[in-house]
């Protein structure tokens, strides 16, 4: 594990009419004049998720944007790319189509390109974790290119058909294709995400409480190739391919395999609501129980030249997760503050199918604080302070050889954005922010299972 601070700029650059308002970000408010010409992202994410807040607040915007990112990462976990670039198209808002229905939702078309990534061969990163959720996976040593390309959208629409009752109903798709592109193996991942969403509440004066509930569906199909036929051989360390089984157990096979992850579960949960026309705080608490199963698949011709391909049930994966979180909207004194607080309470347990029994857990907790204020000059520019602060824990154990690994971390993220005034209807909007991530306390037990050489993956 090694620190991390980076520093970063962003320009953004708004017209109200002609093709500027295309590739910029525009913001129209239904109670007050133009603002910013960028929303916060924590009052925006509060706002997206639950627009049945513009019953109480109004607030109809829209913010669409272009982005190129690049990050060279010369500090990194193993499984993690060298140089990242991104392309991001993303589109998204909030518009009440009356006084008893808003709608919200977002639209996103982002391509990837990683640079030397070793030791993976999905499209699973250390680059923001510290360990690959589901650690069933197939793996070869050597490094290489990968392309990534998804698509998500994501609709929501909240209906007041009486005072005293809001109801809410949303869906979310998000699809993706990554190919390892330069080098053998050559995995080409699929990857299909469903989730539908509801809340229901009761409203009175400025008292809300709502129950709320969640569908997941995931599936994820894997297709591994080889340019040359004779590659996958134990002779050719570099690439051939290896099965990765919980936090410390790599295997050597005799042969690779195709292999699919399906996941399904759902989240229930409650919130309280506070709102008037200048204030809104939520306090909710969401319970997600998932199942995540994982399938070596391999084919075989049988005596009718019929091609028959099986689907081996190997591992699944169970994840119990709780989480609480404060929400704040406020406006005082010409000021406009958002606030995020969140706390997540994770635990992680397996079961090999094959062999009947469980051999490795997960414990993870995480506490996160995002925060935004906004105010504006005499000439209408405004002025955004961010801070964001988080704290986490994790520890991994794995008896099927002898792991115990503690992890606890600091990390956070302060910056500033002024806007000019360009012309009438134009701004320009300038930012400088800086992030750093600690880790706190690392404690680490390892044996290897049936070998002297210690693990790559819990080492680094």
């Amino acid at each position: 594990m090694h620190n991390k601070q980076k520093i970063f700029s962003h320009f953004f650059i708004s017209g109200i009419t002609g093709v500027a308002a295309l590739c910029s970000q525009f913001l129209y408010s239904q109670s007050t004049r133009l603002d910013s010409i960028n929303i916060s992202s924590v009052e925006k994410d509060i706002r997206i998720e639950n627009p049945y807040i513009n019953f109480f607040q109004p607030l109809d915007f829209s913010r669409t944007g272009f982005k190129y990112e690049i990050n060279k990462q010369n500090f990194k976990r193993v499984q993690s790319p060298e140089k990242i670039q991104s392309f991001i198209f993303n589109s998204e808002g909030v518009y009440e189509l009356s006084s008893k229905v808003v709608l919200s939702g977002k639209l996103q078309a982002e391509r990837t390109t990683e640079d030397e990534v070793p030791y993976i061969l999905n499209d699973e990163r250390t680059t923001n974790s510290s360990f690959i959720y589901n650690p069933s996976y197939f793996w070869a040593p050597r490094a290489a290119k990968w392309l990534k390309q998804s698509y998500l959208i994501n609709g929501q629409i909240a209906y007041r058909p009486v005072t005293s009752v809001i109801a809410q109903l949303g869906a979310e798709g998000n699809f993706g294709k990554f190919y390892r592109q330069n080098a053998d193996p050559r995995p080409k991942v699929d990857d299909y995400k469903y989730n539908i969403f509801s809340k229901i509440g009761y409203n009175w004066k400025k008292h809300s409480l709502f129950a709320k509930g969640r569908y997941i569906n995931h599936l994820k199909k894997s297709d591994i190739l080889f340019v040359s036929r004779n590659g996958n051989a134990p002779a050719n360390d570099s690439i051939f391919i290896r099965y990765n089984d919980g936090y410390g157990n790599p295997y050597r096979e005799t042969e690779y395999r195709d292999s699919e992850y399906k996941k399904d579960g759902y989240v229930w949960g409650g919130e309280y609501a506070f709102n008037t026309s200048n204030n809104h705080i939520s306090i909710g608490y969401d319970y997600m129980n998932v199942i995540e199963r994982f399938y070596k698949n391999y084919e075989y011709v049988d005596a009718n030249d019929k091609k028959i391909k099986v689907f081996n049930k190997y591992s699944g994966l169970k994840t119990d997760l709780h989480s609480f979180y404060i929400n704040y909207l406020g406006s005082f004194s010409g000021y406009k503050m958002a606030s995020r607080l969140m706390y997540k309470d994770q635990l992680d347990a397996n079961y090999n199918y094959v062999l009947q029994y469980t051999s490795y857990r997960l414990e993870q907790q995480n506490l996160k604080w995002n925060n935004s204020l906004m105010w504006y000059n005499r000439k209408n520019e405004a002025y955004k302070l961010l801070l964001d602060l988080g704290y986490g824990k994790n520890r991994v154990k794995d008896i099927s050889v002898v792991i115990d690994r503690k992890l606890s971390f600091f990390e956070y993220h302060v910056g500033i954005e002024k806007e000019f005034a360009l012309v009438p209807g134009h701004k320009l909007a300038f930012g400088i922010g800086q992030s750093l991530y600690i880790p706190v306390q690392k404690e680490f037990d390892y044996i290897p299972y049936q070998s002297s050489q210690e693990n790559t993956f819990v080492q680094k």
